[in-house]
């Protein structure tokens, strides 16, 4: 009997404990939501341009850095180059996201220094700065772009470099054969490459979840698996190397329509 009585009292605790238990844990799960702002509001959004202008010469560099958001590069008929950036972030919220760009000019050459930052200790999706930056035709440029966060598209310019680096995002460069190198690396999305026909380049590209794909371009292979390719094509004109990186999306050289 007392081993009966024992073993009563043992699942009537256990019986008042289960609860107990179960509440603990949908607290802790809805704690962890409302951190995490899973199910909450949209909170709308306050968004200004940052917009500076710099005289045009031959040369151009131009290093950009911004903590998340979209980089696009876009040519322009103009004589000037167009830095613009568009904040966007919480309501009551934008000043925590600032934006400069420093200019060096060296002869016939000018360099651009921009950068977008957040003071925030913590990553906001809802805090962005999308980066626009206008480019004349007539210049010849090298280009260093970053984003924590977005996309990079680069149309066709008179590009002698291009290095460009996105933590999350897609690349698209279209060249017309006058670069030197171009070097694209994204953990997190895809890489296009379009080319203009009869370009000679050479290319070295990985991915590590994903493929690696060139329609149409007869490539002499060193290497050719399906994560890895490197190889050169035999014949055309320019002096183009490609390095490509994607850890989790796809790769895609091709010649443009």
């Amino acid at each position: 009997m007392p081993d009966r009585r024992k073993k009563a009292l043992s699942k009537r605790k256990l019986s008042h404990l289960v609860p107990a238990l179960v509440i603990v844990i949908g607290l802790t799960v809805v704690l962890v939501i409302l951190q995490l702002g899973l199910f909450s509001t949209p909170v709308p959004l306050d968004q200004r341009e940052d917009r500076t202008v710099y005289a045009l010469n031959a040369n151009v560099v131009i290093n950009a850095t911004i903590f998340s958001g979209n980089i696009e590069i876009q040519p322009t008929t103009g004589d000037q180059i167009e830095v613009i950036y568009t904040i966007k972030a919480p309501r009551g919220e934008l000043s925590t996201i600032t934006t400069k760009t420093d200019e060096t000019i060296t002869g016939d050459q000018t360099t651009l220094i921009t950068s977008a930052k957040g003071s925030k200790n913590y990553i906001n999706p809802q805090h962005t700065a999308d980066l626009l930056i206008k480019l004349p035709a007539s210049s010849q440029y090298t280009l260093m772009l970053l984003s924590g966060s977005g996309d990079i598209i680069i149309p066709k310019l008179n590009i002698n470099k291009v290095s460009v680096s996105t933590t999350k995002g897609n690349i698209n460069i279209k060249n017309d054969g006058n670069s030197n190198s171009i070097e694209a690396i994204s953990m997190n999305g895809n890489i296009q490459i379009g080319l203009a026909k009869n370009t000679l380049f050479q290319v070295a590209a990985s991915v590590e979840n994903g493929t690696i794909e060139h329609p149409e371009i007869t490539l002499n292979t060193e290497e050719k698996t399906a994560l890895r390719l490197k190889g050169t094509t035999s014949a055309g004109e320019g002096t183009l190397s490609l390095t490509l990186m994607s850890a989790n999306g796809n790769i895609t050289i091709a010649y443009l329509n």
